[in-house]
């Protein structure tokens, strides 16, 4: 069993008006990490372009205690726990300079033909060179989020060339940060995210104009349901829920 680590530092620019790192800032740091842990084992994005391939997020599990502070260094494990046909799964465990455990996370990735868009199955030496396990007691379990029924927040943006990424289409942090923009000022001033869960439906290219719905939902502390929908308001391109405690 083979994983990946790598230190980051919380820099001015990464933090919010509490002085912490943002959530996106610890998205980044994750995806960052992946990303260098395939480049680690030969297969990085060069490589998968030569096999005109990619890997697309299909989902985020975050779960913080508490988030760094500005200059604050933090280390970032990760680790492939399984592949299944077209998935893999890999799994990140944030640590503090002292060792701390201040974070985890698990995710699901697709594996994609970039010229049919469509997932195709994980060569078998991949397994081979990332070190994956053959079995993984901790693996992850990703379970299916509720729907908004009452709409309690509706915000309209516009794709941008800056929301988009490698693989053309809009990172996935950017989903993020528009069904975060739905929380009132007044939440965030109280509540900390403390737990974040997104499932990635459909791509959203550039230029179009989407709508992030919000709904309060029932549970311990605050709780949130979101949805991504594009302009129409009847395609679902991703959903997530937020659940906040108290600073």
């Amino acid at each position: 069993m083979s994983g990946y680590s790598k230190e980051y530092e919380i820099f001015y620019f990464q933090v919010d008006q509490f002085g912490e790192a943002s959530v996106i800032t610890i998205l980044d740091f994750l995806e960052d990490c992946a990303i260098a842990h395939s480049e680690a084992v030969g297969l990085g994005i060069e490589s998968l372009m030569e096999l005109r391939t990619c890997w697309v997020l299909n989902r985020w599990r975050l779960e913080m205690e508490r988030y760094p502070r500005l200059g604050e260094k933090v280390t970032i494990e990760t680790l492939n726990t399984g592949f299944e046909r077209f998935y893999g799964e890999r799994m990140f465990t944030i640590r503090d300079s002292q060792g701390n455990i201040i974070g985890k996370a698990g995710s699901l990735w697709i594996y994609l033909n970039i010229d049919r868009r469509r997932p195709t199955r994980i060569p078998l030496h991949f397994a081979a060179q990332y070190g994956v396990p053959e079995r993984y007691e901790g693996k992850e379990t990703f379970e299916d989020l509720p729907e908004i029924t009452d709409i309690h927040s509706e915000i309209r943006f516009h794709v941008r060339r800056s929301d988009i990424d490698t693989n053309g289409h809009v990172n996935n942090t950017r989903y993020v940060e528009w069904m975060l923009e739905g929380i009132s000022e007044e939440s965030l001033k109280d509540y900390r995210l403390h737990r974040l869960e997104v499932i990635y439906k459909k791509e959203t290219p550039y230029g179009t104009d989407i709508l992030s719905q919000g709904q309060g939902a029932k549970g311990a502390g605050l709780q949130y349901l979101h949805r991504i929908l594009d302009q129409s308001g009847e395609r679902e391109l991703a959903c997530g829920r937020t659940v906040w405690t108290k600073r």
